[in-house]
């Protein structure tokens, strides 16, 4: 007699809401008539489990339901096929009641469980990449099913691709499956290799008061969801979605949810504009396929990668999208990993992953479990850029975020660091210069003026960006994107090329100079910023007196401006020879737009020229651009309009 499917020696079946497991178990058998079970736990037998009848055999084959086996174990499960035959025939192994014969097979499977199953899926992090040598302890209640498909208690690595039969994860060490020596051989030369998974495991062992916890090994490194595409299930063992099904079917159990963690490999221009409506896909796939609608899907978002060559609009893009699925999927959860330490480049360390076991065990325990005490991970509630009265003749663009799902306030372990302005092309614009916590809220104060063009407000920008913000659960908040101010003024560039003179001794107060003309004695030079500031501070440190600058626009129509500066030291400045705007006390800090005047300009070209005291050496430099006035809020909001463009 042998079990083709539905019961494996070591194995954790999934319980039901009942708190108990059913198995249908399917195999081969040299005998007809009834198949009864019995199960014991620790020899003893379990109640209401002795010979109790639960199939049928006949014509070499049997299969048999389990139904009510309680949460626990280890249990042995035996299956007997009783056969009532002629006394004159038979088989040897034959029992007799009275003049009546039995012939009798049995079959049992060992060291079954009954508990939670999770499927573990993904590219490298959750195959695992942490070091070796500081790998979690097994524990006796969290098992695997290893990539060969045999189950055994969990121990890293419990991804293991050489093992796997299917071509997807075995090719990549070779054409054919590896013999046993080069398999052993690859065992031993691994390093790397731990992942969440255990980790979790134990943390639901605590959280479920001891029940048993199953992991369904799947991942593969380097893999994108192109790769992971529920079209290709056909395909069997030779897709990774063909792959993940067969190990799942093999158990014949349904999961307690997946837990998921990929996304690098799409950070590409080509993917990554396709992740959202390819995750969507996937967990609507994974849902039909497993026949179960509701599958609690818990999403591990990506962190951070060091080195050159990434993308970061595509990095960040693919975050955002991971975090704003919880609008569009049910039942879905994400968490965050960007503050967590790494083992390499890319992959979370052992340290690492420990957090990220229990962050995650928190969201199983709220959405599988139903633990309302604990709250999902924390997310943006509101934002306003409205100044408080607090802010007035502080900062005229504040921050200021409410975040929900925080548990015993928000915390950094330093300053509180992470959070950025960013602009339509994904440019930081490092406004910000400080950041405070209370509780909940976050206020960030930046350097910038009022809304002048579209920007966004970002948590963890870039590819490697330091945060630290996280709850006293050590949940962490998600790397997120949100739009902070929309284009309200139709602004120009800033001035950055100019003609600058040498310093000039003050013989007369900035404010009542008259226009100064570009003349040779001057010894002007001509020097392009990169940044909007028109920065002189290396020039002009220590010392004493006053400098000039000469620029041009271009206007390609009549235009009503504002001229807007920003300085940090006395100013005037002058439009075709015209004072239009002076402050004798300009001190630090330079802000843009601290200084605003109206202009009527004409069509064409229009000389610019600035004088500026060095303030004892304090001042730096200066701002300087121009909004237009008078256009429509609808017009400003279509871009569609021409703002003076430096000709110089």
């Amino acid at each position: 007699m042998i079990i083709q499917h539905g019961l494996l020696d070591g194995q954790v079946l999934q319980r039901l809401r009942n708190q108990m497991a059913n198995s249908i178990v399917r195999g081969t058998c040299e005998t007809s008539g009834e198949v009864r079970a019995t199960i014991r736990h620790k020899g003893k037998l379990v109640k209401g489990w002795g010979n109790r009848k639960i199939g049928s055999a006949a014509r070499g084959k049997f299969a048999a339901k389990l139904t009510g086996i309680p949460v626990g174990g280890p249990y042995e499960i035996t299956l007997t096929v009783v056969g009532r035959v002629p006394s004159r025939g038979g088989h040897s192994n034959r029992a007799t009641s009275g003049d009546v014969a039995y012939n009798t097979e049995s079959v049992t499977a060992y060291r079954i469980w009954v508990g939670d199953v999770w499927l573990l899926a993904g590219q490298s992090n959750m195959q695992g990449c942490g070091n070796l040598r500081t790998a979690p302890k097994p524990h006796p209640l969290v098992h695997a099913m290893y990539m060969d498909d045999h189950w055994n208690v969990a121990k890293e690595p419990i991804h293991f691709l050489p093992d796997s039969p299917d071509p997807v994860h075995y090719e990549a060490y070779g054409k054919n499956p590896s013999t046993k020596a080069e398999r052993n051989k690859l065992f031993r030369a691994t390093v790397k290799g731990v992942c969440p998974g255990i980790f979790f495991g134990k943390e639901m062992v605590k959280r479920s008061g001891g029940v048993p916890q199953g992991l369904l090994c799947t991942a593969h490194g380097g893999t994108s969801m192109e790769q992971w595409d529920p079209a290709k299930k056909n395909l069997g063992g030779r897709s990774l979605y063909g792959s993940m099904l067969r190990s799942w079917s093999k158990t014949g159990q349904p999961v307690a949810g997946v837990l998921w963690y990929q996304g690098e490999s799409d950070c590409i221009e080509a993917a990554a504009p396709l992740y959202t409506g390819r995750m969507k896909r996937f967990v609507a796939a994974m849902r039909r396929d497993l026949k179960q609608p509701n599958l609690p899907f818990l999403l591990v978002q990506i962190g951070k990668v060091f080195g050159i060559g990434w993308d970061a609009k595509c990095w960040n893009s693919v975050q955002d999208q991971q975090v704003k699925l919880k609008e569009l999927i049910r039942n879905y959860d994400v968490v965050a990993t960007i503050d967590l330490p790494l083992d390499d480049l890319i992959h979370v360390g052992t340290e690492g992953y420990a957090r990220l076991g229990v962050r995650l065990a928190r969201l199983a325990d709220r959405m599988v479990y139903g633990n309302r005490k604990e709250l999902p991970a924390p997310a943006l509630a509101s934002l306003s850029t409205t100044p408080t009265k607090a802010m007035k003749g502080i900062c005229v663009f504040p921050v200021t975020m409410k975040f929900k799902n925080v548990v015993g306030g928000l915390r950094a372990g330093s300053s509180p660091t992470g959070f950025t302005i960013i602009n339509d092309n994904h440019q930081d614009l490092q406004p910000v210069y400080k950041t405070t916590i209370n509780g909940n809220v976050v206020q960030v104060e930046t350097m910038l003026p009022v809304s002048n063009q579209e920007l966004h407000l970002m948590y963890g920008h870039g590819t490697a960006p330091y945060v630290n913000i996280t709850d006293a659960r050590d949940m962490a908040i998600p790397v997120f994107r949100t739009l902070a101010a929309e284009r309200t003024l139709a602004v120009s560039p800033f001035v950055v090329r100019w003609l600058i003179s040498s310093i000039q001794p003050a013989t007369i107060p900035v404010h009542k100079q008259s226009p100064p003309k570009p003349h040779a004695r001057l010894q002007l030079k001509r020097q392009a910023f990169e940044q909007p500031f028109v920065d002189q501070h290396l020039v002009w440190e220590g010392k004493k007196g006053q400098a000039y600058f000469f620029s041009e626009i271009n206007l390609s129509e009549p235009m009503k401006l504002n001229v807007r500066v920003g300085y940090d030291g006395p100013i005037k400045v002058w439009i075709d020879s015209k004072p239009v705007f002076a402050d004798p006390k300009g001190t630090n800090p330079a802000v843009p737009d601290q200084g605003i005047k109206p202009v009527s300009l004409g069509k064409g070209r229009h000389r610019i020229a600035v004088a500026m005291d060095l303030h004892d050496g304090l001042a730096w430099g200066f701002f300087l651009r121009f909004d237009r006035r008078g256009l429509s809020k609808a017009r400003i909001a279509s871009g569609k309009y021409a703002v003076p463009v430096c000709s110089l």
